[in-house]
């Protein structure tokens, strides 16, 4: 009994010890800061934090079974070019680098901010893509919008067959997005 209870004690202590560490807990529905502070989300339920490749990615997530990712990258406002100028250079480097397949329509939405509501705009991209030998059939969901002082770029990606509730937990990501200016 001893033992356990020691062993107890030592598991509760390193889980106390890994939260403590950077670990952090996010609870379903609850709204986080991200870009410091300059935007809050709420994560969809089953993601979580994942590591970010590039310097201007200011966040990224994916999902457990690792079939869905969302990263958001920030742009001086001020460097040029704006939101569509930046969607059809993104989309450019896709066919670049993919094999596009087809895409949708340009729509047009707004982002909440606290004294205004920021433009942004929306399209879709079916793509294949290869990773070594294995081949993946994509879907890439692209948002971007303009609070004055940067252009976001948020890029969402999942295999195909697309499953809807999948679907929707990147729309309700988008959705939530708030920009905190």
């Amino acid at each position: 009994m001893a033992t356990f209870a020691t062993a107890l004690v030592l598991s509760i202590m390193m889980a106390v010890s890994s939260a403590s560490c950077g670990a952090e807990v996010i609870r379903r529905g609850e709204r986080i800061d991200i870009a410091d502070g300059r935007l809050s989300v709420i994560l969809p339920d089953g993601w979580a934090k994942t590591d970010l490749n590039a310097t201007d990615v200011v966040a990224g997530y994916a999902t457990q079974d690792g079939r869905s990712s969302i990263f958001l990258r920030e742009m001086d406002a001020g460097l040029g070019g704006g939101m569509r100028e930046l969607l059809d250079a993104t989309v450019r480097n896709f066919e670049a680098t993919f094999e596009v397949r087809g895409g949708g329509k340009v729509k047009t939405g707004e982002v909440p901010g606290k004294t205004r509501k920021w433009p942004a705009i929306f399209t879709t991209v079916e793509a294949r893509v290869k990773k070594g030998v294995e081949i993946f059939e994509m879907r890439f969901y692209l948002f971007v919008f303009d609070t004055g002082e940067s252009l976001y770029l948020v890029q969402a990606s999942t295999t195909q067959p697309v499953r809807e509730a999948r679907e929707g937990q990147i729309y309700a990501f988008f959705r939530s997005l708030v920009a905190n200016s």
